[in-house]
Formats: structure tokens, C-alpha cells, sequence
């Protein structure tokens, strides 16, 4: 695939005044998409929109809440532009402290940011995105799902942005909807002050500049690309696939507190990972371990309750 452009695209990137969003919004306009630049700071999303257009792009500015107005960013675009074929769900913020020490208010307020604000732009924004015929949603996830101390607020609403995003992926996509989840890794205003070590930021900044990441998230918007559904880590010029991995599984002879207790040490062996994309290959396994005879007879997608 040569020259990716975005010739008579319209996108929105939420958190786009600085950082990733800024970044991905610059790539975008530079390929001939029409962007609203979302960031409840007004002055910085003005000042992406200013970057954008002195470059020669194509850009409106917008400073509605992800969470309260999330509609009004999604009718931003539909007043600028007529249409809305993109969205790309950046919007975040953080802080850190121990979860049973920080301000309950505090906490909500990180999580919601992240998770509400996904489901409120999506949720408006999916409707226009089917009218599209070639939409494309891609939300902003993190590594952090797999833990990362003080950092609970922020780690559980990537948590619940990467299950959303799975689940999307397989509705949206029998309404021609590409959806994916990225766990981006990148040197921003919000992991600079992540990382007090001077050795790390130095790292980061060379190897892991936010603009990667934007390369990688344009590709994934583009009309033509088949890419999607899937989770993908993204870092610098590296990329790969992320999936839930099980250990092997083990029995025990009867479901007793004493026969767990027994076999405790067993079930913490390590062994060959198996990777589950989704929650039917993760149940389709646990079945036949259990039944083998299941096997012939459950079908791939077995957790599918709308089937």
C-alpha cells in the first residue's frame, strides 16, 4: 500500500491538544483528512489546529468533555464537515498514588475520563460511522492492564477499554465498522512525568517517539486497510499482537476447598501458554478440557450469546 491518503475523510481524535492525540491529529491532517481536534483544554486544541493548518492541513478545534459532551465533539465534526468517518479515542489522564490512600473522587475522575468518554464518543459516533461504509473506531489502551502499582484508576479503565474494544470489534463488524484496541507505548507529557528516571526518559525519547505511534494509528484508519479486531502493542517501529494466555489447566478429583488446597502447588507450574483472542476460545477450551467429546460438537464462537 503506497501514498496513504485521506482524501475526503473526516476524522476526530479526543485528548488531541498535546501528547499521542496531537500527533496522531497532525499525521492524519497531513494526509488529506479533515480533523476535529478534541481536548477539554481549549488553548491546546486550539494550538494543534493552528500546527495543522500552517502545514497546510485541514482542522477544526473543540473543547467539549468527553465525558458530559461527548455527543457535541461527534456533532462538531457533522457541522464542520457534513460527515464522520474515523474516531480515534485518545483521551486520558492520570495520577498515581495507592488505591486504598487516593480521593475516591480522584480515582472515579481517571477512570471515568478514559471509559466514559470511549463509550460516550462511540456510542454517538457509531450511527455515522456505519453511514460511512468504511468507519473505522480505534481505542487507546494500555500495557498497564497487566498491572502497575499506584496506578490502579487509570490501569482499570484500560482494562475495561480493552473488553469493550474486543466486544466492539465483533458487532461493528457485521456493520462494515473496523474496530481495534492499541496499547501504545510513547514519550508524552503524561508518561515523561510517569518516569522520574532520567535513564528511561532518555530511552523513551529515543526509541519510542509519539509520532510512531501515529503512523501505526493512521495506517489502521485508512479505508483500504484489513487490519482490525485484534489488540495490538505499538512501540517506536515495533508492533505485535496482544491475547489473553493460559496456563495449562489441571483437575482435581472433587470440587473440595481440600482438593484445591492439595493441589496448589500443581496448579501454579509453569507450562506452554495457550493465547484466547476472545472470551469463546477461552470457554471452548475450559469445555473440552473438561469433555474432550465436546470438542466435535461446540461451535467456534461458543460464548457468542447473541447466536
Amino acid at each position: 500500500m503506497n501514498n496513504l491518503d485521506f482524501i475526503g475523510r473526516v476524522a476526530i481524535i479526543t485528548g488531541a491538544g498535546q501528547g499521542m492525540g496531537r500527533e496522531h491529529a497532525k499525521m492524519l491532517a497531513s494526509r488529506g483528512a479533515r480533523v476535529v481536534v478534541n481536548d477539554v483544554n481549549a488553548e491546546n486544541a486550539a494550538q494543534a489546529v493552528a500546527e495543522i493548518t500552517e502545514a497546510g492541513g485541514t482542522a477544526v478545534a473543540d473543547s467539549h468533555n468527553v465525558v458530559s459532551a461527548s455527543s457535541d465533539i461527534v456533532q462538531t465534526a457533522l457541522d464542520s464537515y457534513g460527515q464522520l468517518d474515523i474516531v480515534v479515542n485518545n483521551a486520558g489522564i492520570n495520577a498515581f498514588g495507592r488505591f486504598w490512600e487516593m480521593e475516591a473522587d480522584t480515582w472515579w475522575r481517571i477512570f471515568d475520563v478514559a471509559v466514559k468518554g470511549v463509550v460516550g464518543v462511540s456510542r454517538a459516533a457509531m450511527p455515522h460511522l456505519i453511514d460511512s461504509g468504511s468507519g473505522r473506531l480505534i481505542n487507546i489502551s494500555s500495557n498497564g492492564v497487566m498491572g502497575v502499582p499506584t496506578d490502579s484508576a487509570y490501569n482499570a479503565a484500560k482494562a475495561a477499554i480493552w473488553g469493550l474494544g474486543i466486544t466492539l470489534a465483533a458487532e461493528a463488524r457485521e456493520v462494515g465498522v473496523q474496530v481495534t484496541t492499541l496499547m501504545p507505548v510513547a514519550l508524552t507529557p503524561m508518561t515523561e512525568d510517569a518516569f522520574p528516571n532520567p535513564v528511561i526518559k532518555d530511552a523513551m525519547r529515543t526509541a519510542v517517539p509519539a509520532s510512531s505511534v501515529s503512523a501505526f494509528v493512521t495506517w489502521l484508519a485508512h479505508q483500504d486497510t484489513t487490519v482490525f479486531g485484534e489488540t495490538f502493542e505499538i512501540a517506536g517501529v515495533a508492533a505485535g499482537r496482544v491475547a489473553i494466555a493460559g496456563m495449562p489447566r489441571m483437575k482435581v478429583e472433587v470440587p473440595t476447598p481440600e482438593s484445591w488446597a492439595d493441589s496448589g502447588e500443581t496448579l501454579m507450574k509453569d507450562g506452554e501458554l495457550r493465547a484466547f483472542r476472545n472470551a469463546s476460545e477461552s470457554f471452548r477450551d475450559q469445555m473440552v478440557y473438561l469433555a474432550p467429546e465436546l470438542d466435535a460438537v461446540l461451535p467456534a464462537d461458543a460464548a457468542d450469546v447473541s447466536r
